[in-house]
């Protein structure tokens, strides 16, 4: 019985090859689809999963609150992780796990080699209970246990030791702070999908520097940029472990808090969610894995959809023969096993041709998506019901109508010729128009991400990103040069202007609060903090509206600020007011303890300072301290027009020639902003690429019913054409029908895209608007499309000679 209904499904298949075409290619495209952008997400799943007892693990989340304005935080202050492990029972034991603030980039040297290593971290010896590093050299419990060790990657072991082994090894660092020698007491594999990418690990025991402030740091109100962790006892609960957490709180920084005036809280977030479900990002990456997961579901509907469509459509084919087995004597339930193990048959072949398909895309998928992944590399049990998933779920869903449509025919209609598929001819059109539905969301989608990333682009930041040359200044001899390449630089015919800063837009800056005289420090206003040059806004090119820019002395303008516009409004001044009044501020204190006052010089307009995911909040810039003189973080050099590709030799030389401990290094202005967006720009493209493969699906099933078409009016467009109707006339009749659906389709899309539009949106403080013209445009193309299908067919019946047609009458 099993032979005979395969070898008849294969007889069917290849009696009506173009059909079978359409119908296998279209479901391998959508199941290939479906399975990539699956691969995509569980991927995406994967992560922070292989931690040894992660349903224990808890990072520390701070919730600042001032003037009913909250935020959340991934840190906290250094004291509080380990104040938590002491004070609470339910704390088993706590992690610090910090990067030096505002340094992207460390600087190793060994011997005769130097370079710059991305990803360097601090962390407590704890860190090896928290996060399952696997160790090829040493051994976890006394890595990091001793001051001045450092555990470092296979990959930094090979650049800096070969095959030579790196323990005991001394190299040293600069995390933007003094260097230091360190022992390398581990070499660990390279942590894959966790939240944490580490390089190299130093001990946060060691002397000096960043290391022993975080360690010794008192203040538990301010100071919040510690990300700290928690391993909780079994069977802990957690809503009475964050009332402890925030009672040891209150007993340590009440007094603090309220003299910085604002409230914290401390929650606690699992590990476990960080990645995708962090509530401290304002846009989630769950949100991407659910628009992947709701296009790769469309994908394979509308390949179902092609399938089902083109059954019914041939059913009339089938109809003798399903009548003829009944009067046989063949029941139902065994016509519905055959056409639905038929349909198997087609998944099974579909999904076969898939697997070749996605592992000869696979590679352009990575790059589309920034990912490594491999088939080999999934975990296969896994995969494999994943795939045995997909392939029932499309075999039922590709078969099931068919299968009851069909075998319900009554064995007398259809032999005495009287069957017609008006039944399903309904079906198929409403199917038809859940196709274009899904399609025109997809196409509205893809039109409105990518206006809203054109918006990004080309907004106006309020500052100048063209050209603009970024310098890291890492050590203290290039910090300490800072006005010797300043000197350099502008003695070269390309170079217009050089300044220096802290931080530059794109980077985190510090914050502080200020408030006006004779307000309490509960009123104050939270401000980011940036020490500049004199000439910092004239470099970027970002405008006072009111007062002056900073002079080139740096004492007489010491305890001077220029304040942005969102930094008046908060202190209630208008940019005129403010000139020239005094705020405090509860940071800087005089030789005598008194708190330093500031007065406000400047008003410059307001400019992002970060992503416009983010709101423009108030932020002040001021000169250095006498003290510390023009030392600074960053050097920014801007570039005249068209000398990028001539100058940079230039600059390197006079890198070297002036600092020639520290390797030279560059990025460009508009280059970090646009790493803001990286995950935007992700989802756009996955967007775009899979609703263009959804369009031509949803092309694929309108050619294959309009073939039907034209194939049962054959005679009808023979008897038109005799009659005298022309080709125009003959084509616009059998467009008419599917361009009717279409535009059912778009009435139906435009409210479904329009919300998912506004939901997309809320994760951008600055958005463009929705245009009615995205509809248009969407439904346009939509139709277009579907017409040029339908035509293809059309004008091919209606150039048919008729008497082809008619001759058998």
């Amino acid at each position: 019985m099993l032979k005979n209904h395969l070898l008849l499904a294969f007889r069917n298949l290849v009696r009506h090859k173009s059909y079978s075409f359409i119908t296998i290619f279209g479901l391998s495209v959508g199941v290939a689809c479906c399975l990539l952008l699956v691969l995509f997400i569980q991927d995406e799943m994967r992560y922070d999963q292989q931690h040894k007892d992660v349903q224990s693990l808890y990072r520390i989340v701070s919730h600042l609150t001032r003037d009913a304005q909250s935020e959340d935080l991934g840190v906290c202050s250094p004291p509080t992780a380990m104040a938590m492990a002491d004070e609470i029972p339910e704390v088993q034991t706590a992690l610090r796990f910090v990067s030096s603030p505002g340094v992207t980039e460390n600087l190793i040297r060994f011997e005769n080699q130097t370079f710059y290593e991305t990803d360097g971290y601090m962390a407590d010896s704890t860190l090896f209970d928290f996060f399952s590093f696997t160790f090829v050299e040493g051994t976890p419990g006394n890595a990091l246990t001793r001051p001045n060790t450092v555990v470092i990657t296979e990959k930094i072991a090979a650049k800096l030791f070969g095959q030579s082994s790196a323990l005991d090894k001394v190299i040293n660092i600069t995390q933007g702070g003094p260097s230091g020698d360190y022992r390398i007491t581990g070499v660990v594999k390279e942590m894959e999908h966790s939240h944490i990418k580490a390089n190299f690990i130093i001990s946060l025991a060691s002397r000096g520097g960043w290391t022993e402030f975080i360690r010794t740091s008192p203040e538990w109100a301010g100071q919040n940029f510690v990300p700290s962790y928690v391993k909780l006892q079994t069977g802990s609960q957690i809503a009475a472990v964050e009332k402890k957490m925030n009672d040891v709180l209150a007993r340590h920084g009440a007094e603090a808090m309220k003299a910085f005036g604002f409230s914290k809280t401390l929650s606690l977030e699992p590990v476990k969610d960080i990645y995708l479900r962090s509530s401290v990002d304002k846009n989630p990456r769950i949100v991407y894995v659910y628009i992947v997961a709701a296009i790769a579901a469309f994908v394979l509907l509308i390949a179902c959809i092609n399938f089902i469509n083109l059954t019914t459509a041939r059913a009339t084919r089938r109809a003798t023969e399903i009548g003829v087995r009944k009067v046989m004597g063949a029941f139902r339930g065994v016509l519905i096993r055959q056409i639905l193990g038929e349909a198997m048959l087609v998944v099974i072949a579909a999904v076969l041709i898939s697997l070749v398909m996605i592992e000869v895309a696979l590679p352009w998928f990575n790059t589309l998506v920034d990912k490594s992944i491999t088939l080999h590399t999934m975990p296969s049990l896994s995969f494999l019901f994943t795939l045995l998933g997909i392939t029932l779920l499309t075999g039922l869903l590709a078969g099931s109508y068919p299968a009851f449509y069909l075998t319900a025919f009554q064995p007398a209609t259809v032999l005495k010729n009287k069957f017609t598929t008006g039944g399903s001819g309904g079906l198929r059109k409403a199917l038809v128009v859940f196709q274009f539905v899904i399609a025109i969301v997809l196409v509205c989608g893809m039109i409105m991400v990518s206006q809203q990333l054109a918006f990004i682009r080309n907004k106006n930041l309020g500052f100048d990103t063209k050209a603009k040359l970024v310098v890291p200044l890492r050590t203290e001899s290039a910090r300490k040069a800072y006005a010797a390449l300043k000197q350099n630089y502008l003695q070269q015919p390309a170079v217009r202007k050089v300044s220096g800063a802290d931080y530059l837009p794109g980077m985190y800056w510090n914050d502080i609060v200020l408030f006006r005289p004779g307000k309490t420090r509960e009123e104050g206003v939270g401000h980011f903090m940036n020490d500049v040059a004199y000439d910092f806004n004239d470099v970027l090119n970002i405008k006072l509206v009111a007062g002056r820019p900073f002079t080139t002395n740096l004492a007489s303008d010491q305890n001077k600020i220029i304040i942005n516009e969102a930094s008046a409004k908060a202190l209630g001044f208008t940019p005129a007011q403010a000139i020239g009044q005094q705020v405090e501020q509860s940071f800087f204190q005089q030789a005598d303890g008194s708190l330093v006052r500031f007065e406000i010089v400047g008003v410059m307009q307001d400019f992002h300072r970060m992503s416009l995911h983010e709101p423009i909040e108030p932020a002040f810039l001021k000169l250095p301290r006498v003290e510390r003189g023009e030392a600074f973080e960053n050097l920014v050099v801007d570039i005249g027009p068209g000398a990028l590709p001539n100058v940079m030799a230039n600059l390197e030389k006079g890198w070297k020639k002036i600092v020639s401990d520290t390797p030279f290094d560059y990025s460009f202005l508009d280059e970090n902003i646009g790493k803001l967006y990286r995950e935007d720009q992700k989802a756009s493209s996955i967007i775009v690429t899979f609703t263009c493969i959804a369009l031509v699906l949803c092309c694929l099933g309108l050619y294959g019913l309009s073939s039907y078409t034209a194939e049962r009016r054959v005679k009808e467009i023979g008897v038109r054409k005799v009659m005298g109707a022309s080709v125009q006339q003959i084509v616009r009749l059998m467009s008419s029908e599917f361009a009717k659906l279409v535009c059912i389709a778009i009435i139906i899309a435009i409210p479904l895209a329009w919300y998912g539009m506004v939901l997309w949106l809320e994760g951008f403080a600055y958005k463009t608007a929705i245009n009615f013209m995205v509809f248009v445009s969407g439904g346009s193309i939509a139709l277009a499309i579907a017409l040029i299908t339908v035509s293809f067919e059309s004008i091919r019946a209606a150039l048919r000679n008729p008497v082809e047609a008619l001759r058998n009458e």
